[in-house]
């Protein structure tokens, strides 16, 4: 029976009751009252049948959410580790060509000093050998300056 039956025209709903609700069904068009029993039975049976699946679709959705939760952290700590794997090799690889920089350097300026030492030698070498040449070409000049001077008959200017 319908709350609204008096508005909707219920057939089976009696309007001469002070309270509007009072129904009497006949038997025959539903085929009895046991009928009527079993159709209630069958609803109930059908509810609980529908929460029993609602109940299923629930649990089944929150399994599939917790596998997403975890499936997602699994992703998460593979994308942590990676990158964490990323990081350090990165550093490691800036930490020997830092170093290959390095040993060049000092390959460089060992280089450098030796050059720049061998050049200090040569150019002290050559300083020795132009003194050395100075010293001659002033011993032969005065040579020969007293030789001049000492031969006969030159006047002086």
């Amino acid at each position: 029976m319908s709350i609204d039956a008096d508005k909707y025209g219920d057939p089976y709903t009696r309007t001469g009751s002070p309270t509007g609700h009072d129904t009497e069904r006949p038997s025959a068009a539903l085929g009895g009252p046991d009928s009527s029993q079993a159709a209630a039975r069958l609803l109930e049976m059908t509810a609980n049948e529908t929460e029993k699946w609602r109940s299923d679709a629930r649990s089944e959705a929150a399994a599939i959410v917790a596998e997403a939760h975890q499936e997602s952290a699994a992703l998460g700590q593979a994308a942590r580790e990676e990158a964490e794997r990323l990081v350090t090799s990165a550093r490691d690889e800036a930490a020997k060509t830092t170093n290959d920089a390095r040993v060049e350097a000092d390959r460089v300026r060992e280089e450098t000093i030796a050059f720049r030492s061998s050049h200090d030698e040569e150019i002290a070498r050559l300083q020795q050998v132009a003194t050395e040449h100075r010293q001659r070409l002033r011993n032969h000049l005065t040579e020969m300056l007293d030789q001049v001077d000492s031969t006969p008959g030159v006047t002086d200017r």
